[in-house]
């Protein structure tokens, strides 16, 4: 962290931040760092079925004017209708939401991918949501999406689906960091 600071002094970079997976870790390094963070980013911690990142660190972001990017809106494919990669380690219950989601969505002519791009892009105290694709067709059809309102209807449906596994994840590193 000293040399980023230094090379901040120096002019050359403009902001420096940090990411990590656990919630619970982002406490722990804004402790050790205090008022010289300008941003973090958070990864799938603040999407559809995951909100963790606006309700467990947001406040303490704003409050110490830390600028807060979300990643990861469509949660590693959980919130598509691609095939799930078997790396991805969300309990059963999770996946079977998500599932049930997707076909709520399916059956009111909407894309699970697009409700989750809206919501994850939607909140005005979240800077940046970043969304990566190989397929260049992916960014314009997303950019499309985010053009249209959100319907409010269908998410408060899907978000009824995700209540019973709202914020309910894997462990990532040790359980006590988690």
């Amino acid at each position: 962290w000293p040399a980023l600071l230094k090379a901040k002094e120096q002019g050359k970079v403009r902001a420096i931040g940090f990411s990590c997976y656990p919630m619970k870790t982002f406490n722990t390094v804004l402790d050790h760092i205090e008022d010289t963070c300008d941003c973090v980013l958070s990864y799938n911690q603040y999407t559809l079925q995951n909100t963790a990142f606006a309700e467990d660190l947001l406040p303490r972001l704003k409050a110490q004017n830390i600028g807060a990017i979300n990643a990861g809106p469509f949660s590693a494919r959980l919130l598509t209708n691609a095939p799930l990669p078997d790396w991805l380690k969300e309990p059963e219950e999770v996946k079977a939401a998500a599932r049930a989601a997707a076909k709520l969505c399916e059956d009111n002519g909407v894309d699970l991918a697009q409700l989750a791009l809206q919501f994850s892009c939607e909140h005005t105290d979240i800077s940046s949501t970043v969304a990566g694709s190989a397929n260049p067709q992916n960014i314009k059809k997303w950019a499309n999406w985010l053009a249209e309102p959100i319907d409010q209807s269908l998410l408060t449906q899907v978000q009824a689906i995700f209540a019973p596994v709202k914020n309910l994840g894997h462990l990532e590193g040790l359980p006590e960091n988690n």
